[in-house]
């Protein structure tokens, strides 16, 4: 069984005895292929016994001597009512970026509520410092931000399920009058391998025996950002240069903050077509792949765009100017009224 998986995971014909990093898979596909073999012994598989591995075969004869933890089948789940008002709002309707930052808030929450520690305190089983790692954020909503006006109320409940010990997914549902919504924001551990932001390692935490967060087979989801992960963008309509402000595009730990991309998205989308500033956000879906220093500059790029009477459509991407690495993908409808 666990050769199959390999097999399913790992294009080709791999070599079982070659060295894992001259095979055709990334450092998502290793978490994948983790959690996988994870669900299928039962049991997790320890950072040593996982560091350890440097061939195919090595997993086959992964020892079946390791404590079996227990599976808990409980669910977690976060509430929060909001009344908006100034702080929430932006251009006359709910703030994007506030919401982003409350959605990826109820996320986080969720997680170091169900591993029962502090965020600051997540580690590895070798003791490095973990920060979550946001890989993917889908949100839609039945009208645009723009209908969630002042005073109007907004109720956020959330639920979190995750897939082996390293990817964790959340299902927050949006409730509102008029504009009601939903969002699915996934999310992988990484550890600084050096001193900046490009050699960002994955890495997961250690999941008590009693950890309410249930866990569930391998989504669609995963398997839809690993196909946008190695689909190469189309030739870009356009392109400009993003400098990365420090005082408002990173975070509390220094890494260019997950809810910066969209917005810097929007920002850069500005100098394609000036009018989109009129319009409003209905959806959008975030591939996160990459982060970036401080003093590196961004390259914006445009790869559609498609107006029909009733929404403009755009899909963006951000790159490193250092090395050309694509950092995101940006998939946006906006509201033409």
């Amino acid at each position: 069984m666990l050769r199959q998986i390999i097999e399913e995971e790992i294009p080709g014909s791999p070599d079982f005895f070659a060295a894992i990093s001259d095979l055709p898979i990334d450092s998502f596909g290793l978490v994948v292929l983790r959690a996988r073999i994870e669900a299928t012994l039962g049991r997790p598989i320890s950072d040593d016994a996982w560091g350890a591995i440097a061939t195919l075969n090595d997993i086959l004869v992964l020892s079946a001597a390791e404590e079996i933890a227990p599976q808990s089948h409980n669910t977690l789940m976060e509430r929060r009512r909001f009344s908006v008002n100034m702080p929430q709002m932006a251009m006359g309707g709910l703030s994007e970026s506030w919401l982003l930052k409350e959605l990826g808030d109820m996320h986080w929450g969720m997680i170091t509520s169900g591993l029962g520690s502090e965020s600051s305190s997540l580690k590895d089983g070798s003791g490095n410092r973990l920060y979550a790692t946001f890989t993917r954020i889908r949100y839609s909503f039945r009208k645009p931000l723009s209908a969630i006006g002042e005073n109007s109320g907004l109720d956020l409940r959330g639920k979190i399920s995750r897939f082996g010990a390293g990817t964790f997914i959340s299902d927050i549902a949006l409730g509102h009058d008029v504009a009601a919504g939903e969002a699915r924001l996934m999310s992988n551990f990484s550890r600084r391998g050096e001193t900046n932001n490009t050699s960002l390692l994955k890495g997961q935490p250690t999941i008590p025996p009693d950890c309410p967060i249930p866990e569930i087979a391998l989504p669609p989801f995963v398997l839809e950002y690993r196909e946008r992960r190695v689909t190469k963008p189309e030739a870009p309509l356009f392109e400009c240069e993003y400098e990365i402000i420090p005082f408002y595009d990173v975070n509390g730990v220094g890494l260019l903050y997950f809810a910066s991309y969209p917005i810097i998205s929007d920002i850069c989308s500005l100098r394609y077509a000036a009018d989109i500033a009129n319009r409003s956000t209905i959806s959008r879906e975030i591939y996160y792949f990459a982060n970036a220093d401080i003093n590196d500059r961004l390259i914006f790029r445009v790869h559609k765009s498609d107006q029909s009477p009733s929404a403009l459509d755009i899909e963006t991407s951000l790159s490193r100017k250092s090395d050309g690495l694509l950092m995101a993908y940006v998939v946006t409808r906006k509201s033409n009224g």
